[in-house]
């Protein structure tokens, strides 16, 4: 495929990890990003400092209540969810047998796992990557931090193409996997090729945008979101009732 035709295609890959939607998506699609990252990470730390069950029990509750504004697709989240509960299960079908204790702490690691997921998903369904990074830059993240997941972002599609690529020649060469010395040193040299050519493509992607001046950082919009009043009572109320967790 031609220089154009892998344009095409990184755009379709760039696109298809965006989850969120500007027009389908509630009230959260409205509040500020860096409102919304620093909910989430407040979120994120009650689930990871208390430890009653009662509050944990709080937190889940608040997490579905933020999927629930956030308007995400049914068939969307039971396919996170699921992808998620077969961890879960593993949890289940070993913890209880080995702790005295194990039901319960079953119970609560599902519980924090779960709230923890639902609230960074209704953050990602409703915030786009450049807003995302837009909103770390308000909250002065470092700036090489920021680069760093952008070109995580903008590039990690294109190394599985390589390793897509590289797998597909060792298939044509009559390569079938099994369980002996060859096929760990086969897997062995996809791994370091991989690692050769995202080498040298990096290199080629870095001195092309040292030609267009790239200085080591992106120029970011100051352009503020506007919020109605309503809007701004419904945030406070977000926060608030967040501190519920911490008197319950």
């Amino acid at each position: 495929m031609g220089q154009g035709g892998e344009e095409v295609v990184s755009v379709i890959n760039v696109h298809a990890l965006d989850y969120h939607d500007e027009t389908s998506y509630g009230f959260l699609r409205r509040v500020p990003s860096s409102l919304k990252v620093v909910l989430t990470v407040a979120v994120a730390i009650c689930i990871a400092v208390l430890n009653s069950f009662s509050a944990q029990v709080f937190l889940l509750a608040y997490s579905i209540f933020l999927v629930a504004i956030s308007r995400i697709p049914l068939k969307t989240l039971l396919k996170r969810l699921i992808a998620l509960d077969g961890f879960v299960l593993m949890i289940w079908l070993t913890l209880p047998f080995f702790s005295e204790d194990g039901m319960r702490m079953a119970a609560l690691i599902t519980i924090r796992v779960h709230a923890a997921v639902l609230a960074f998903m209704a953050l990602l369904q409703t915030t786009s990557m450049p807003e995302l990074l837009q909103a770390l830059n308000q909250l002065h993240i470092p700036r090489k931090l920021i680069v760093l997941l952008h070109f995580t972002y903008r590039y990690v599609h294109v190394l599985g193409e390589e390793a897509l690529k590289i797998q597909h020649g060792m298939i044509l060469r009559g390569f079938a996997p099994s369980l002996n010395l060859s096929t760990f040193r086969t897997y062995g040299n996809l791994i370091g090729m991989l690692l050769i050519r995202s080498i040298m493509r990096s290199q080629r992607v870095y001195d092309a945008m040292l030609l267009r001046g790239f200085d080591g950082s992106f120029p970011f919009s100051t352009r503020q979101a506007k919020l109605s009043r309503p809007d701004v009572v419904r945030i406070v109320m977000l926060f608030a009732s967040l501190m519920g967790c911490l008197v319950v």
